[in-house]
């Protein structure tokens, strides 16, 4: 167990290498300029999405996943060694007497982390007991590990279960096993784990200019240790993860709206909104709900001058996800389970109206458990209205419009779906809702705490 957790170890430290060198390359981050620092908080997670995006598609043409990742962590490296040089002795940062806030929100993001280190021998020992992570996720995982030349045709047919879903989960597990020297599905729980503390020092960065440390820090650990988080991304399903990397993109899209003088977050929102685009089906409704809200934001005086940067980003995503829907198409791979086409189609829509007062109950029953999730809803909704009262406009709707189109986007679903409503909302629902919490909670501390007058857009 232990050199494979210490191969593990350093691929995520390479993951990490390589979300600096992006930043590098970006010229977000230099070494020279000790306030750019407070960026690598979110190096290591978008090194995943650097890697894995790239490695998942060549991954379709039979490339071995190692390979493809190895090649686009080298070419970040070379572009940021051609931008900044050799790496020098960086230059020598001031350090400041923390504040009594810095110290409270370093001590609740401790216990955050705490938290997620003590589970962390349950995420190495708990073998693959549930369906979809041993059927789905992690099969094709072993596949794409094991046999890289067969993998595109095999997971073409069908065999594995969701030909329709993209490949970044398992592309990213496939890097785990390459790292550990061989296939274990218990361990790369290990790999989950860490996404849970990268989601935390990842929403450090991006909100730090832009809220209040306590806020970031409540917001970020109420996250990470609520109790059905911890369980769901146990399992070794998507759903967690999805969540993590749309709480992220729409935490930096929401930060970069309420003051646009930063390309840096709008970056970081294109490379967070796209991975999770890439991590499930349901990313692709979330990306979409999110260019959506992040448009809408820009709506008001001097939308001229906000609206061009805005648009780069929303053609920035849908280049992350359009080849995978082209291939999906050239390739007929639809789910079974529903239709898009259903949703315009108002004549079935109203033939299957019965199953809009279920759905609608269901997934409000599973967002208000507070045995599964805190309080979480309750701090939304108090953000929101926060947000409002402190006529903090654009960051409000964003905020507004992204949980409405995606909550919509998710009733829709379940309304054209094909199943049956008694088994696909009570297996799936507590599931389906992970993202519209966590991307709901990480745009909290811009509504309640910005860090100064000017984030109320008055």
């Amino acid at each position: 167990m232990t050199v494979e957790l210490a191969g593990l170890a350093v691929a995520n430290v390479a993951y990490f290498v390589v979300g600096v060198a992006a930043f590098a390359a970006g010229g977000w981050v230099s070494p020279d300029k000790p306030a750019t620092w407070r960026r690598l908080g979110a190096a290591y997670m978008v090194g995943i999405v650097v890697v894995v995006v790239p490695a998942s598609y060549l991954a379709l043409v039979g490339l071995p996943v190692g390979l493809g990742a190895a090649i686009a962590g080298l070419v970040v490296v070379a572009l940021a060694v051609g931008r900044v040089g050799v790496p020098r002795a960086p230059a020598r940062a001031r350090l400041r007497r923390p504040s009594l806030e810095h110290l409270a929100a370093l001590a609740v993001t401790g216990i955050g982390v705490v938290v997620v280190g003590y589970s962390f021998r349950a995420f190495v020992v708990r073998p693959l007991v549930d369906f979809d992570a041993w059927a789905i996720w992690t099969a094709k995982a072993r596949l794409l590990y094991e046999d890289a030349g067969a993998a595109p045709a095999v997971l073409r047919s069908g065999q594995y279960g969701q030909s329709p879903y993209p490949l970044a989960l398992p592309t990213l597990q496939a890097l785990g096993f390459g790292s550990m020297g061989r296939f274990d599905g218990t361990l790369i729980g290990a790999q989950f784990a860490a996404l849970a503390l990268g989601f935390v020092g990842a929403l450090w960065s991006v909100l730090e200019r832009r809220a209040r440390p306590l806020a970031i820090a409540l917001c970020a650990a109420a996250v990470v240790v609520a109790p059905e988080i911890l369980y769901q991304l146990m399992t070794h399903y998507a759903d967690v993860p999805l969540g993590f990397f749309v709480g992220l993109g729409v935490a930096a899209a929401a930060a970069w709206t309420t003051r646009p003088d930063d390309g840096w977050l709008l970056a970081c929102a294109v490379a967070f909104i796209g991975m999770a685009a890439l991590t499930k089906s349901e990313g692709t409704m979330f990306a979409v709900a999110a260019a959506v809200a992040l448009l809408a934001a820009q709506l008001g005086p001097g939308w001229r001058e906000r609206a061009r940067p805005a648009l780069v980003a929303v053609g920035a995503i849908a280049l992350i996800l359009v080849p995978w829907q082209l291939y999906c198409a050239a390739y007929h791979l639809r789910s079974t389970d529903y239709s898009l086409a259903d949703v315009a189609n108002v004549s079935y829509l109203r033939a299957h109206s019965d199953r809009l007062g279920p759905v609608l109950r269901e997934l409000w029953k599973q967002l208000i458990a507070s045995s599964h999730w805190g309080y979480l809803v309750l701090t939304v909704a108090a953000g929101i209205l926060a947000g409002a009262l402190g006529k903090r406009w654009r960051a409000t709707t964003f905020a507004v419009v992204w949980l409405a189109v995606a909550f919509g986007g998710l009733v829709l679903i379940y309304w054209i779906s094909t199943l049956p409503t008694s088994s696909n909302l009570t297996n799936s629902s507590f599931r389906t809702i992970v993202s519209l919490l966590v991307g709901g909670t990480a745009i909290v501390p811009l509504l309640i705490a910005p860090t100064d007058p000017e984030e109320r857009d008055s």
